[in-house]
């Protein structure tokens, strides 16, 4: 009977303990969260101040050596066979395979393929040429070439621009948004509104303020056209052959 006694003691004493710390727990405040900052940039994600350049530089590919990757060449980076970065050059950068550093001020060639965000000069390459924020000068390749905000010539087989305000020309495929200037090739599409002159066997622009010239024309509003078939939507006589305008 004794022993019974201490035995049901013992376990009301751990029940009013266990009670006693589930109620300090809640009323407890809960722990804070710890704070989570976003970590700062890498020192080789971020251009390197103007002040520091050198006026050569060889890289064998992107980021080797990795010094290369956003440094700024005020002279001649080359490619052994591949260079590119986030860096900036003013001057050449020339590679047997890969041209590919994001800021050129100069020329950019490659005997395969180009590409940067800002481009002021000649970018020329015998397979392709990309620029995909905003381009000032002259892109010419054999096969294929793109630009985002163009002021300029291009020429390629197959040229593709966001808004363009130059020359486009190319043997096969013109597309581009806006256009202001001069547009030739054997099929041109604008995606836009086009202000000039456009010559191509076949021609297709959203709405045209100026001249068409080719085998089959069709506009989406206004122009003046020349041609075997030209269309227009907004015109009298929407589809007319040799001649046809809207104002």
């Amino acid at each position: 009977m004794k022993k019974f006694l201490l035995t049901a003691a013992a376990l009301c004493g751990v029940a009013l303990i266990s009670g006693a710390a589930e109620k300090a727990a809640a009323a407890a405040p809960a722990p804070a969260e710890p704070k989570v900052t976003a970590p700062a940039k890498c020192e080789a994600e971020q251009l390197r101040p103007l002040s520091q350049w050198t006026p050569f530089q060889i890289v064998f590919f992107p980021n080797v050596p990795n010094a290369t990757w956003n440094s700024n060449v005020f002279g001649i980076k080359t490619g052994q066979p591949a260079s590119g970065g986030i860096g900036r050059v003013f001057g050449l950068e020339a590679s047997w395979v890969y041209s590919g550093t994001d800021h050129i001020k100069g020329i950019q060639a490659c005997w395969v393929h180009n590409q940067n965000k800002t481009f002021d000069g000649l970018q020329a390459s015998f397979v392709s040429s990309l620029n995909f924020e905003q381009f000032n000068g002259i892109q010419a390749t054999l096969v294929f070439c793109y630009a985002g905000d163009y002021n300029g010539l291009q020429a390629s087989l197959v040229s593709m621009a966001g808004n363009l305000r130059g020359v486009q020309a190319a043997l096969g495929l013109n597309i581009s948004g806006d256009v202001t200037g001069f547009q030739a090739a054997g099929v041109n599409i604008v995606n836009g509104t086009f202000t000039g002159v456009q010559c191509g066997l076949y021609s297709q622009v959203e709405k045209c303020n100026g001249l068409q010239l080719g085998l089959v024309n069709i506009s989406g509003g206004k122009g003046m056209q020349f041609g075997l078939i030209n269309y227009i939507e907004d015109a009298w006589i929407p589809v007319l052959p040799i001649l046809n305008f809207s104002f």
